[in-house]
Order: structure tokens, then sequence, then C-alpha cells
């Protein structure tokens, strides 16, 4: 009985300060305000007990890669970027390697156009704008074709604005999508975009390596370094390193190297390794209006032999062994990611 009358006097002590407190609001802002206090609602006699928050999903983990994955950026356009992906796919290829190459320039891709393809399937076929959920539509996998070369390559979407502008859930659908490529590469290249918007360092940020392309120019240099501030303060950097384009000499190249390294060193706490210096050729040019790749179409030329040694550079930086010795290629790989940005 004692236990029956304490919660009496419970219950009456609630009503008591909840109608205090309803006084008090209605007397400063007028009666007829609806008010109905926690008490209240904690009570089950007022028919709305508190029901606990849904649990929430954790969303399944990505598979994790077991090829590395190389982003060929830039800060500036018109630095080469492109031409260096596709010769330099076509160079690795031939040293043995299997490539895959995605053209990522989402919207203004070219890469076809410079290895002389028209692709039925491009990447917009991959991504559905009508699905809020990011979800491809198709597997990268099934859009890849043969490239001059012996390389893959994921055709990029040209004159379309919806896929300049992906949603961020389809831009991580995007980069997981990269997954199905590995079945028939030992390494991925992705030819990113320009600048530093949100389409461009989604991939920079996902990649292993970042290749930051540069041009001897002032502001190609001013904007290679702002891309790699940028990225490098995100929760998980790529690492990175510097090919100079478009140089002079090779001279010229080392000093472009020379400052870039240094500035990162004093403001940013690292160095930039050079992968290597692809001097200035006429047959790059020839070679884009006549849509050959310079390194098919003009092997022994400057610019090809500078971007074949990049591709040895590539390969032994990584340890990338040849297609069916990858367990060793993937641990040196690592341990070379492991070392010091």
């Amino acid at each position: 009985m004692d236990s029956v009358a304490t919660e009496s006097r419970q219950d009456q002590a609630r009503a008591d300060q909840a109608s205090r407190l309803r006084a008090m609001v209605q007397s400063v802002y007028g009666p007829g305000v609806a008010m109905v206090t926690y008490a209240e609602r904690a009570t089950p006699r007022f028919g709305r007990e508190e029901t606990a928050a849904p649990p929430v999903r954790t969303p399944p983990e990505a598979p994790a890669r077991t090829v590395p994955l190389i982003a060929v950026t830039s800060g500036k356009g018109g630095v080469g970027k492109t031409s260096l992906s596709v010769n330099l796919s076509i160079a690795m290829s031939r040293l043995g390697r299997r490539v895959s190459l995605l053209d990522a320039d989402l919207g203004l891709a070219n890469a076809d156009l410079l290895c002389g393809m028209s692709p039925t399937n491009r990447l917009d076929a991959a991504i559905d704008p009508a699905r809020t959920d990011g979800q491809i539509t198709r597997s990268l996998a099934q859009i890849a074709v043969d490239a001059p070369g012996g390389f893959k390559l994921v055709p990029g979407s040209a004159g379309l604005a919806r896929m300049a502008n992906l949603s961020q859930p389809q831009r991580a659908a995007l980069v997981s999508g990269l997954i199905d490529l590995e079945s028939f590469s030992d390494v991925v290249l992705v030819d990113t975009g320009a600048g530093l918007s949100d389409q461009v360092t989604s991939f920079v940020g996902a990649a292993d390596l970042a290749l930051v392309v540069v041009s001897p120019e002032p502001t190609s240099i001013a904007d290679a370094y702002a891309m790699i501030k940028c990225v490098s303060r995100g929760s998980t950097p790529p690492k990175f390193a510097l090919v100079v384009n478009m140089a002079d000499n090779e001279d010229e190249g080392f000093e472009v190297h020379g400052r870039m390294s240094a500035t990162c060193r004093k403001f940013l706490g690292f160095d930039i390794p050079l992968f290597g210096v692809v001097r200035r050729d006429i047959a790059a040019q020839d070679a884009v209006r006549a849509r050959v790749p310079m390194s098919i179409g003009t092997p022994r030329a400057k610019a090809s032999r500078d971007i074949e040694r990049i591709a040895e550079q590539v390969i032994k930086t990584l340890g990338l062994k040849a297609a069916g010795n990858l367990g060793k290629a993937r641990g040196s790989f690592w341990s070379w990611l492991g070392g010091s940005r």
C-alpha cells in the first residue's frame, strides 16, 4: 500500500509541475497556447511513450583494391595530361603489363579521339541520373574496349552536362566501380580533368599514386602546387610524383621539379619525386591531328622515348611484375606506399 501511495504522490507532483509550467507560459504568450511537458509525454497515461531511435545502418565497406590505382592529373588544363595518359598506357603495355585507362575528364573526354576510336558505349552508360542512390547500371568492365597499343580504355563522355556535375553518391559509385577492371589489369590509370573540382579530387584522393603533370609555365606550376596542397590535406592522400611535360630540354624539367619539390618540402612537409621529363616534340602535335598515339605512330620520337622511360620508372618504383606474377608486385607496391610521401 505504501508503494501505491508513493506512486500516487509522484503522479500528483508531476501534474502540479505541469500545471505551473503551463500557467507560466500562458501568462507570457496568452491563453490557448498548447504545451505538453516532458513529464506528460513520458507518462503512459498520456498515451505517447518515447520510443528508441531506429538503429543506424552501417553501409557495407567497399572491396579492397588488389592492384595499384594511378591518377594522372594536373592543376591547369592544356599541359598534355591526356596524351601522357594514353601513351603511358601503351608504353606500359609494351613492357608486359596489363593496363586499363579510365577517361575521367567527365563531360569533356577525348582519350578515344587521340586513339582514333569511335566507341558506341561511354561512361554515361554506367551512370543513370534518375537513380539517386548513385549505383552504376553497367560495370566499367562491360564498357571497356580494346585500344591501340594493347591497353583497355573505358571511354569517357563528351558534351553531356550531367556527367560534368555528378552527385557525391554517383562519384563514389564510380570510384568503387574501378575494382571491376582488376580482373584483367595489373594497374589501373585514371585520366582526370584539370582543376580542383570535386569531380577531380574524388579520383585523385582515391588513388594510390597521383602523377601530377606540369609544364614549365608559371601558371601551370602554381596550379599544380595548389592541387597537391589541397589533396594532401585529405584524410587518405595518395603518394605524389611529378612529370614535367613540354620542356625545352631536360635541364628545364629538372629546374621545374626543383622548385616544386622545394616548395612542397617547405610548406607541406614532404618532397615530391620526379618520375620523368617529356621534351617538347612536334611529333606530339602531329599525333593529335592524325588521331594516332605518338607511341605508335612515331615510337622513336624523343617524346615517345621520354614517356617510355617514365613507364619504366613507374614499373620499377611500384614493383609491377608482368601478368601472372602479381603477388610480388603487390608486396613491393604496398611497401613503397608505406614509406614517406
